[in-house]
């Protein structure tokens, strides 16, 4: 009996896990996907319907650039883990070691750690935050200055943003897309999650 407790714990463990991160082929939008540890998996999804797009080109042309940055700045600290064009839609799943590698390969600001270290960062937090759960609550830069210790993501791009860990808070001009995700599309600066 105690072994199958422990069986059952394990996995639901291993579920719970992986319900936050989602197959290449389940993503419909460009995605920042943020892991616990600092390590970013991007999904980008984009219109590929043009004649003079080239699928072989494109992954050719990724691969040879992620070697070389690889080269100049460590193996593995980015890599391509799916590709594929499925009628006019091209995706492609991209893995970086963490978030100021992808900051320096994509050139968009992303920033993961705690609030203490965000600011020290220089990030001054002027944020409006929302608990997704809760719209009454709404959080500004004071608040967020007493939450030293919790986790933020920001990330300066238009995409989807997504943590691992369920999130507390999240920028209040993203649209909920479920208790991991918002989508950042119409924000003019960045998207934040607090977890």
């Amino acid at each position: 009996m105690k072994k199958v407790s422990i069986l059952v714990m394990m996995l639901l463990m291993v579920c719970m896990c992986a319900c936050a991160e989602q197959k290449p082929e389940d993503i419909g939008a460009t995605t920042v996907y943020v892991r616990n540890d600092g390590s970013i998996v991007a999904t980008y999804v984009e219109d590929f319907s043009q004649s003079y797009y080239d699928m072989t080109e494109l992954q050719t042309n990724t691969e040879n650039t992620i070697s070389a940055y690889n080269v100049a700045n460590g193996e593995g600290k980015v890599e391509m883990t799916y590709f594929a064009v499925e009628g006019n839609i091209a995706k492609m799943q991209m893995e970086f070691a963490d978030a100021e590698v992808y900051t320096d390969y994509i050139g968009e600001k992303v920033f993961h750690g705690t609030v203490a270290e965000a600011l020290e960062e220089g990030y001054d937090l002027k944020y409006s935050l929302i608990n997704p759960l809760d719209s009454e609550d709404v959080i500004g830069e004071h608040e967020l200055l007493s939450m030293q210790d919790s986790n933020i993501i920001i990330v300066e791009d238009a995409v989807r943003v997504r943590s691992e860990s369920t999130m507390l808070y999240m920028s209040s001009d993203a649209k909920y897309i479920d208790e991991n995700e918002v989508d950042g599309y119409d924000n003019p600066d960045a998207t934040v999650i607090v977890y």
